[in-house]
């Protein structure tokens, strides 16, 4: 945590409609490796939000976290990177994860290809999914809603591509009640009309 204080590099992305700036943690901030180039791209026609799924405790640095993950990742699973493109950690920080213009991984059986990956670092079948973190994720639909030009409609949980808890019940609540999805319209509205 004190490494991010004292290094807090964040990359402002101006939003194209609402010119609203979404503050991003990137990589060189947390400590990331260099990045792995993969072979394969991709065009981003979706988001699909995920949680890391291992209980993640108030104290736990979210630096610490992401190399411990991006270390699993490259070295137990093999995989170009962190399985994520960004990841929303306890506090509502949104941290840059796998460059975005390679596809994601999963370790389950759906094709990540044409997929924005969003990860809630925690596991919501067990803990709270906060306000901030809310806020947070709802923020970061809407920026990426106008970036790719996605239809909010194309935002959807890993849970439903595929057979998984992903991304908890505490998460997936947004989903059934259409909470998440009218808030991200909402606040594209509200940017139209700006």
């Amino acid at each position: 945590m004190i490494i991010l204080i004292i290094h807090v590099l964040i990359i402002f992305h101006l939003s194209c409609a609402g010119n609203e700036k979404l503050q991003i943690i990137d990589r060189e901030a947390w400590g990331s490796l260099p990045v792995i180039e993969d072979t394969l791209n991709h065009t981003i026609k979706y988001i699909t939000i995920h949680h890391s799924g291992v209980y993640v405790s108030p104290d736990k640095d979210p630096s610490a976290y992401l190399r411990n993950l991006q270390e699993w990742s490259r070295g137990e699973k093999q995989w170009t990177d962190i399985p994520y493109h960004y990841l929303i950690d306890l506090e509502g920080r949104i941290y840059e994860g796998r460059p975005a213009e390679f596809p994601g991984d999963t370790n389950t059986d759906y094709d990540p290809r044409g997929h924005l990956l969003i990860s809630v670092i925690g596991n919501y079948e067990e803990q709270p999914f906060s306000d901030e973190q809310y806020d947070a994720l709802v923020r970061a639909l809407v920026y990426f809603c106008e970036l790719y030009t996605i239809d909010p409609s194309l935002i959807k949980s890993h849970r439903d591509y595929t057979e998984t808890a992903c991304p908890g019940r505490n998460i997936y609540q947004y989903f059934e009640n259409g909470r998440l999805i009218s808030d991200v319209n909402d606040k594209l509205h509200e940017h139209k009309k700006k």
